[in-house]
């Protein structure tokens, strides 16, 4: 089990969320806290950077969700970079890839 650690960056305009590790039933408070700091200083937009998310379960998903929903009720907006492998699969499989805005990798 690889704990799931965050990185928040904040620009003029913008915060980006680094995620390292497994994103799982242990660690939704992490995503929890960024939002409502992204909230909190006044930026619209989230990027949530997942290239190196190693697991998401469903309560992993589950917070993505909430967070999505809690920045587009705040007048924001999310977006979910480097998805690729069980994250890409599971998000395409569910559905779920429709209920986020995802930019492709340009690797």
């Amino acid at each position: 089990m690889t704990v799931l650690t965050g990185n928040l960056v904040h620009h003029p305009n913008h915060s980006v969320l680094t995620l390292r590790g497994e994103l799982d039933a242990s660690s939704p408070d992490l995503i929890t806290l960024a939002v409502d700091t992204v909230i909190d200083t006044g930026r619209q937009r989230l990027t949530v950077d997942v290239a190196d998310l190693t697991f998401c379960d469903s309560q992993g998903l589950r917070a993505l969700l909430h967070a999505e929903r809690k920045l587009t009720a705040a007048g924001g907006a999310m977006e979910l970079v480097h998805v690729h492998g069980l994250l890409g699969r599971v998000l395409g499989v569910t559905g779920l890839a429709k209920a986020f805005t995802i930019t492709p990798s340009t690797v």
